[in-house]
């Protein structure tokens, strides 16, 4: 019986051979559209397989692989490039590749940037769409003959639940039996067991304590950002007790400037400017209420929770206290003072890009992940889906970060509440009232004499224009009067800050595209593997849920915040972290290798109540803090000292180190708070003005990095230019011959130079040191020119030490 029918009887020979010939002509037409598909390369024209090979195969290789192959981490989309079969049978949106129909080819369709975009970074010249259009007309000759491999999609579930970083911090056990006898005098407090046990371990031990001069400076530096005094290392060196080093912290702790210098290191995490930046770079007139908000609160030591949920939700935490209140609006300006593309016409792009980056900044500053990753795809090496992404897009979304959203959209500011203002206000109303009374009567009074003059009823179409010249001059002179008294009615304090918006869920954008999104809405929220170590109250539904995150991010189980705060503090005090990518806990992170003495940090930062004066202290009176810098016998087997056999040497950043050039010459100027000043103003380094779009000279020259984004660390180069700056500059200049002359009042060379060191580098000069400096001014005081005063001479030694490494780094 024939396959294709039921019949019993067979057809007539010549009926049977006509429907198989009709079903080999069709099977033919089939088969020919998808040629490409099913030739083995032998019997495919050389010249397209030439084609393919020259003009396709290196642009798929060179920006598709990446994230479209079988070698790619996560496979994005389902689609697989790399084999003529994959690309037939597409990912999840369909064939990426239709033989002959470009119009149905995905492929064109995202490389020309219509529902896609792809490659995500930049859009492939026109050239290379044209050459894949070709290939597609022509059939898409494709010689590759290996199997498409299956996808893989997400990440391992047991790499993402044992992930160390994503377990509860439970205290270690302090470390007691691998501690040499000999060296148990060296443990000040459990810091030091825990880097001695590692020490222990490779048969090392650590690092002398650094003498007084190298501890005070040191210490004063990091607490403050400021060099010790004369009077400071004189009191310090005279007090012999074995507390000294004790009440040198605590006094530096209680300095108002502690506030400025640690203060700064919060502001690189929240990437704070006085400017927007992006498109239109408006001035932010009233950022640095937030700038100072952080200062204030640090020097009170808020507890680090607080800080966090403050800056986040503040201005939905109740209280009675306007003080308090006026505090909290105000630390919700870290949601605001990011870049903003002010002039973008689609709003809805603007809006989502605004989230994108309270995203990156907060999930990176507080969680330590890179959760922005996931606004396109779920993220590749995480376990952080889309649908987390969006969960928690929803919560800034539900706050309202623009003021309005005109054609040049404007950011959230708000009037800062205030009693005394509000009676000065409801004063001041009744002389605008007065005023405005006396206005109306001279018109009044003068539209009444108009009338009888006219002997009518009805006034004319512009009546003053009919007033004597005495009344319009009247008139004239009290509408001033009116507007000078409106423009003098006392005005609120304003800070950036958000306030709730509309509660909104987010679907998932396709590709991150708000013009594709999915079909569901996702309910706000925060990551479901996180959600797993500490949980997450739900969100009222007329609630942003930005208070439930706060709250959920400083849950004294949290598994991340308080390492990844712990972490930072330690960086700060020691050039390096502990675990090296401060800001990336995720999977691709390297576990710490002092991982318990990080876990038990963490533990005692949030048992202790989050505070980090408290950290300070426990930090500086340990003997890992206080080792010399200058050892490096490990060097060869640990070249980055993470095993902590002795201090870092620290290249200062640059605010510290202009403040120190302004202090040398004794022209520092102390004032505190207050709107951002220009470079030539001698305030201290943190008030000057951040341009995002035109950052200082001396900025950029010591690595401050572009302030749009969250940083993480300072990073350090050596460059030339840097010495010449400090060479040439007219700061450097100007406070070098300040600092000449304050010498006159010492006898002989050796009682300048020895000044000059205490002054600059905060130690006594060695008599190598007296020596050279001597040479240096006798060969300077040759070269001067007849009649030039000696203290050029000198000057030009200020200026050489202030270049030299000695000033610039702290051992």
């Amino acid at each position: 019986m024939p396959f294709f029918m039921g019949e019993s009887k067979p057809l007539p020979v010549g009926r049977t051979a006509a429907l198989l010939i009709a079903l080999a002509v069709i099977w033919w037409v089939i088969q020919s559209r998808s040629v490409a598909a099913t030739e083995p390369s032998g019997s495919l024209p050389q010249s397209e397989i030439d084609f393919f090979e020259s003009r396709i195969r290196p642009v798929l290789d060179e920006h598709c692989y990446s994230c479209h192959s079988s070698d790619a981490a996560i496979v994005q989309g389902g689609l697989l490039l790399d084999s003529r079969e994959a690309v037939h049978t597409g990912g999840d949106s369909g064939p990426a590749v239709v033989p002959g129909n470009v119009s149905e080819s995905l492929l064109i369709s995202a490389i020309q940037y219509d529902d896609f975009e792809m490659p995500p970074k930049q859009k492939l010249p026109q050239s290379v769409i044209d050459d894949f259009v070709t290939w597609i007309e022509r059939g898409a000759v494709d010689p590759r003959t290996q199997a498409a491999a299956a996808p893989r999609h997400g990440i391992d579930p047991v790499a993402a639940r044992d992930h160390w970083a994503f377990q509860s911090v439970v205290a270690p056990e302090v470390p007691q039996r691998e501690i040499d006898p000999h060296d148990r005098d060296w443990v000040r407090n459990p810091i030091d067991a825990f880097v001695l046990a590692k020490l222990s371990e490779k048969g090392w031990r650590p690092a002398a304590k650094a003498d007084k001069y190298t501890l005070l400076r040191r210490a004063t530096f990091d607490l403050i950002g400021l060099p010790p005094s004369q009077s400071e290392i004189d009191a310090f060196l005279a007090d012999d007790s074995p507390r000294s080093f004790d009440r040198v912290v605590d006094r530096l702790l209680a300095s108002p400037h502690y506030g400025q210098r640690w203060g700064r290191h919060w502001l690189d995490l929240v990437r704070y400017a006085d400017t927007n930046g992006a498109d239109e770079n408006h001035k932010m007139p009233h950022a640095w209420r937030y700038r100072d908000w952080v200062f204030d609160r640090l020097n009170d030591d808020q507890p680090l929770d607080e800080f966090i949920i403050h800056q986040l939700a503040g201005d939905l935490l109740p209280t009675d206290d306007e003080q308090l209140h006026r505090q909290r609006i105000t630390a919700t300006g870290m949601l605001v003072i990011g870049p903003k593309m002010l002039a973008e016409q689609d709003k809805e792009k603007m809006r989502i890009d605004i989230v994108d980056e309270q995203i990156d900044t907060v999930t990176r500053t507080m969680l330590g992940m890179t959760i922005a990753c996931a606004r396109c795809h779920d993220h590749k090496f995480d376990p952080i889906s889309a649908e987390d992404y969006y969960a928690l897009a929803g919560i800034f979304a539900s706050t309202r970060s623009m003021l309005h959203e005109d054609f040049v959209s404007k950011w959230m500011e708000r009037d800062l509440p205030s009693t005394e203002i509000d009676k000065q206000r409801s004063e001041h109303q009744k002389k605008i009232d007065r005023s405005r009374a006396a206005v109306e009567k001279i018109m009044a009074d003068a539209n009444a004499a108009l009338l009888a003059q006219l002997k009518t009823e009805k006034l004319p179409a512009k009546p003053e224009d009919q007033y004597p010249e005495a009344t319009k001059k009247q008139l004239a002179a009290a509408r001033k009067v009116l507007a000078d008294t409106e423009k003098a009615m006392p005005a609120y304090d304003i800070a950036m800050a958000v306030e709730e918006g509309s509660p909104a869920t987010l679907a998932v954008h396709i590709r991150g595209n708000h013009l594709s999104k999915g079909d569901t809405p996702v309910p706000r929220g925060v990551p479901k593997r996180l959600q797993s170590v500490v949980g997450f109250d739900t969100i009222a539904d007329d609630k942003s849920g930005r208070l439930n995150l706060a709250r959920w991010l400083t849950s004294d189980d949290h598994p991340l915040t308080g390492r990844v705060m712990a972490n930072r503090l330690w960086m700060w005090h020691f050039g390096q972290p502990l675990m090296r990518s401060p800001s990336n806990f995720g999977l691709q992170s390297q576990a710490p290798l002092h991982q318990d003495l990080l876990d038990w940090l963490t533990r005692r930062l949030i048992d202790d109540g989050w505070s980090l004066k408290r950290m300070h202290r426990l930090i500086m009176l340990s003997s890992t803090y206080q080792m010399r810098s200058d050892l490096a016998d490990y060097s060869e087997d640990d070249p980055e000292n993470e095993y902590l056999s002795h201090q870092n040497r620290r290249r200062l950043e640059i605010e510290p180190l202009r403040d120190a050039i302004h202090i040398a010459g004794d022209s520092l100027d102390r004032t505190f708070g207050g709107s951002p000043v220009d470079a030539d103003a001698p305030r201290r380094s943190v008030y000057l003005l951040i341009n995002r779009a035109a950052l200082l000279d001396l900025f950029s020259t010591f690595d401050y990095v572009e302030t749009a984004n969250h940083i993480e660390q300072r990073p350090v180069t050596t460059v030339p230019n840097q010495a010449l700056f400090l060479l040439n500059s007219k700061l450097v200049h100007q406070q070098a011959e300040r600092l000449s002359a304050s010498m006159l009042d010492h006898a002989d060379d050796e009682d300048q130079i020895t000044h000059l060191w205490m002054k600059l580098y905060g130690r006594p000069p060695t008599e190598a040191d007296i020596a050279l400096c001597q040479e240096f001014i006798t060969d300077a005081a040759r070269r001067l020119p007849d009649g030039a005063s000696p203290r050029h001479a000198w000057s030009g030694l200020c200026r050489t030490l202030i270049a030299g490494s000695l000033f610039s780094y702290v051992d």
